[in-house]
């Protein structure tokens, strides 16, 4: 079963679901809704099922709850602030308390360390916190905050304040105290706090605190982190963390290995959850400069010399892609002739035997997720058009449109349709309609000699018009290919594309004829699959434009070769439906 389908199916169980089942069964469906990759659809579905706030106050504080943990888990934290600033004074002390946790927490997040100490101790200063479930939690975000600041000795004096009132074996916690430690260069303690636990995070982080007591040397935790950070059994929170650590020891290694770290880490597609192993995308463009000049310097090139540095880039290509891929980076970042940064860039993408999911997160990372390419603009065309279809891929609209602006020539090797096409869809899908629309407008007319994968790409785009109700502009494109020698079946398609956007524009009549001309386009009585499907769509226009007795005939006619039970059960509830609406309106004239 696919994920779409078992979302349907779980919307869909959630709108049937009877009052009377109890709000945490409801919400179980929600929760697996958003496990399944969906947060927006999640929230939406959240705000209508919602009991309102003074109809029931604790069933609304239960799904409310729910929302909050929901947007903390996807890390909308502004989203959160808004909801949490906007709850009515007088809720129940309790939520109150879960509330302020959560705000301290996207304060935190987002590096607002004074104002989530303000709302920390708003809540510690009160005269019952020491009696709250969330005064641990709090004292704990106090210690977390000191060390977002790199106040060190301030988090480690929080601490052995924390352990003397409270004796917590929670690994969350024992996990912080060794971060403390290893802050203030206590790493023989931190190794001690973690000594016998088998979580992974525990490992990783006494791996660090034994290096730095050089108890293991840079070649051992090398060949520690290298088993770890290829076990594919291993999550990849875990095999992130691992790489990363295998970045810190080879600082005391040579530069490719530090390259070789940083790529593997930047492959991964998540950070570590542990701070002490999230490490900046911006790591690897520093090492892919002090690699590229190691490179240079033994062939005794001089920067400013781009051709030699391009040849030498290209004739490692083949055999060592990773010095290949240092030599370009340090082109596209030191050339000031952006003809080389973009044939660099095109051999940067060519070190790849194939371009497969860690490919997509290493580019990611360094052009989206990096200070040095902070802006789109920066970034050579070469790689922005491979990013865009990148975020198109991931239904990024607000990323692809991003990446787009600006971008007006056309990507070498990429016919002037396929840029065309592709720059619709991110202007369209990017709420820029007026110029995407322009961008078809010349495509289409340009468009003179169709071919059908030609033909039905341009359709695709379209439909993302009438996505968006822009109908009447999906009718005037459309109308524009009929008067085209496209191949009839396109042709029978694109009429009832075109009734749809009449339908759209609540022009049911005019919908319903073109419906009618889709089916019978092959002949007036075709009634293979798709005229019948196009017949079923006109009689429901019919009967939206007040045609009733045309809307039944096609219904009957339908019926009548109906041979699955199922269709057979639709039409006759459609007929009896009409019969119905029909009695009521005689009744009424009566």
């Amino acid at each position: 079963m696919t994920r779409i389908l078992k979302t349907f199916l779980l919307l869909s169980a959630i709108a049937f679901l009877p009052t009377v089942v109890a709000a945490d069964e409801r919400l179980h469906l929600l929760k697996n809704i958003s496990a399944a990759g969906a947060p927006g659809l999640t929230l939406k579905m959240l705000n209508q099922a919602q009991p309102k706030i003074d109809q029931d106050l604790y069933a609304w504080i239960l799904w409310e709850q729910e929302r909050f943990s929901i947007l903390s888990q996807w890390q909308q934290w502004d989203q959160l602030l808004i909801r949490i600033e906007a709850l009515p004074f007088d809720i129940p002390d309790q939520f109150k308390s879960q509330a302020a946790t959560y705000k301290a927490r996207a304060y935190l997040e987002q590096g607002q360390t004074l104002a989530a100490r303000e709302v920390l101790r708003k809540q510690l200063w009160q005269p019952d916190a020491g009696e709250n479930q969330d005064y641990e939690t709090w004292r704990q975000q106090i210690i977390i905050s000191y060390l977002k600041e790199q106040r060190t000795e301030d988090a480690r004096i929080a601490m052995l304040r924390f352990d003397q009132d409270f004796d917590s074996r929670d690994l969350d916690w024992l996990l912080l105290r060794a971060r403390v430690l290893i802050d203030s260069n206590r790493h023989e303690q931190a190794v001690q706090i973690l000594q016998g636990l088998d979580a992974w995070q525990a490992k990783v982080t006494t791996l660090y605190a034994r290096f730095q007591l050089e108890q293991i040397d840079h070649n051992e935790l090398w060949r520690i982190v290298n088993k770890t950070g290829q076990n594919k059994k291993a999550s990849p929170q875990e095999r992130a963390s691992f790489w990363a650590l295998g970045y810190i020891a080879s600082r005391r290694m040579s530069p490719v290995d530090r390259v070789v770290a940083l790529e593997s880490l930047f492959r991964r597609g998540v950070e570590s959850p542990l701070e002490l192993f999230q490490i900046p995308a911006d790591r690897l463009w520093q090492a892919y400069l002090e690699y590229a000049e190691l490179v240079g310097n033994r062939s005794e090139l001089l920067l400013g010399e781009d051709e030699k540095w391009l040849q030498l880039a290209d004739n490692a290509s083949k055999v060592t892609p990773i010095k290949s891929r240092s030599l370009y980076a340090m082109l596209i970042l030191k050339t000031t002739d952006a003809e080389v940064s973009n044939r660099a860039a095109s051999g940067y993408m060519q070190t790849f035997d194939e371009f497969d999911e860690a490919e997509r997160n290493l580019l990611e990372n360094l052009f989206n997720r990096s200070e040095t390419f902070s802006s789109a603009r920066k970034i050579p065309p070469e790689i922005r058009y491979q990013l865009v279809d990148l975020a198109l891929k991931s239904a990024d609209i607000e990323e692809a449109t991003r990446l787009m602006s600006g971008l007006t020539t056309i990507p070498e090797g990429a016919s002037r349709l396929d840029w065309q096409l592709r720059q619709s869809r991110v202007l369209v899908l990017g709420g820029r309609y007026q110029e995407g629309n322009q961008v078809l407008q010349n495509l289409i007319a340009d468009y003179q000699q169709p071919q059908v994968a030609h033909t039905d790409r341009i359709l695709q785009v379209l439909f993302d018009l009438q996505t968006v109700d822009l109908h009447q502009q999906a009718i005037d494109h459309f109308n524009q290919l009929l008067k085209l020698e496209i191949e009839s079946k396109q042709r029978r398609e694109i009429l009832y594309w075109i009734a749809d956007s009449y339908r759209g524009l609540e022009k049911y009549d005019q919908a319903a004829l073109l419906y009618l001309q889709s089916a019978m386009l092959p002949a007036p009585d075709s009634m293979d699959p798709w005229a019948q499907t196009a017949r079923f769509s006109a009689a429901e226009s019919l009967q939206l434009a007040g045609l009733t007795d045309d809307a039944r005939r096609i219904y009957t006619e339908l019926l009548d070769i109906a041979g699955d039970v199922a269709r057979r059960s639709v039409l006759s509830h459609k007929i009896q439906q009409l019969w119905l609406n029909q009695r009521a309106l005689d009744s009424d004239g009566n």
